[in-house]
């Protein structure tokens, strides 16, 4: 966010005729929606186990501007891309057949703007039916201010049938003298006002989380998408690291269940299993010795 663009290139967008938020929509609790802490997904073999999502915590270290494409920024090699990856347009249209919910999980900021995130159903960001979720973010042990946000924090929200196709995510660059640049996600077109170039990277792979699913009290794993966004205000350029936020995305039925993911049983239940196997490993042994073919010579 330090490169000053072109003459021409402010007239253009001075031409959109976009507004800008000038002040941010009404928090998400406003709409019922709470932000959740990290809780039962804290720990090394769930959201914190470093071969996942929580390899990005690496953005919050620094004020700096290394792209997320960077080993330093992306250890784990996630490839990413301005595309939507197929699996995740899948779910969304899964979602707006069936309806179904959206979580979105804050993994990391890097830039020294504080910027914001909410959602919309209506797909206009500044509309009436536009909720702040992530306010201002700040998470950089480097900047010296408090933090006002956490890795792991995340919000869902639960869409009717038909609701996922106007529904989309939000993303404002600083709003400073109301220069804040507004990016949608799912739908760039409603961006104010540069879409040329897209304000998000997304990882073409899933990352498997192993989630707590309250809904059947037991942890799953949970094909999750990771999203590195890119700030920008309308009097500069911007430096294109999309590392300035960095979210996670998991999808779920209507009920609470994960769209993609398997059961995973815990500690003490793979020692119930095991003890099962032994047992019927013994009493196989015992009816072979019992049968009349073990008898015949």
């Amino acid at each position: 966010m330090k490169t000053l663009i072109t003459i021409a290139a402010v007239a253009a967008l001075a031409g959109t005729g976009y507004a800008q938020m000038s002040t941010l929509p009404p928090a998400a609790s406003t709409n019922g929606i709470l932000i959740n802490p990290i809780g039962l997904n804290a720990g090394a073999t769930h959201w914190d186990n470093s071969s996942g999502m929580a390899s990005f915590k690496v953005d919050g270290t620094t004020e700096g501007n290394a792209r997320i494409t960077t080993v330093a920024y992306n250890p784990i090699g996630l490839t990413f891309s301005t595309a939507i990856p197929t699996a995740l347009q899948t779910s969304l249209n899964t979602i707006n057949t069936n309806g179904g919910i959206i979580r979105t999980i804050f993994l990391a900021e890097s830039g020294t703007w504080r910027d914001s995130l909410g959602y919309t159903y209506s797909g206009n960001f500044a509309g009436p039916q536009s909720y702040t979720a992530f306010s201002h973010t700040e998470d950089s042990v480097a900047s010296g201010s408090p933090a006002t946000i956490h890795f792991g924090d995340s919000f869902d929200v639960n869409l009717a049938i038909g609701a996922q196709a106007s529904f989309d995510l939000w993303f404002q660059g600083e709003g400073t003298a109301g220069n804040g640049g507004d990016y949608t996600l799912f739908h760039p077109a409603n961006s104010s006002s540069y879409t040329g170039t897209s304000n998000a990277f997304w990882s073409q792979q899933s990352v498997v989380e192993n989630t707590w699913i309250s809904s059947m009290g037991a942890y799953m794993n949970v094909t999750t998408y990771v999203v590195g966004l890119e700030d920008w205000r309308l009097d500069r350029s911007s430096d294109a690291d999309y590392s300035d936020n960095v979210i996670a995305l998991q999808f779920f039925t209507s009920s609470g269940t994960p769209l993609t993911s398997e059961v995973v049983p815990e500690p003490a239940t793979f020692g119930l299993i095991g003890a099962a196997a032994l047992l019927g490993l013994v009493a196989l042994r015992k009816f072979k010795r019992k049968s009349p073919s073990a008898l015949v010579s």
